[in-house]
């Protein structure tokens, strides 16, 4: 299973919708794979969260497993050292 780690830069991916938007645009025009499974978390400004599951073979554990391989790839990027 390969994942490929999308580049959120802070600058101009800070309206929720328009970047939800974008990212829905660039798997329509092939830019990435088909998504067959997907999750995607939504924190609101008092904490409250909200869970979305996508995708044709989603259900609840492959959402989980989606989000726990997503949570990885994110930890794996910031532990990543700068090479000297």
């Amino acid at each position: 299973m390969t994942a490929k780690l999308v580049e959120f830069k802070r600058e101009g991916w800070r309206d929720a919708a328009k970047t939800l938007r974008k990212i829905a645009d660039d798997l329509d025009a092939g830019v990435h794979p088909e998504c067959t499974v997907g999750a995607l978390t939504i924190m609101g400004p008092k904490g409250e969260v909200t869970v979305f599951g996508l995708g044709p073979k989603c259900d609840d554990l492959q959402c989980l497993g989606a989000m726990r391989l997503g949570e990885q790839k994110l930890i794996d990027v910031l532990l990543e050292q700068p090479e000297t």
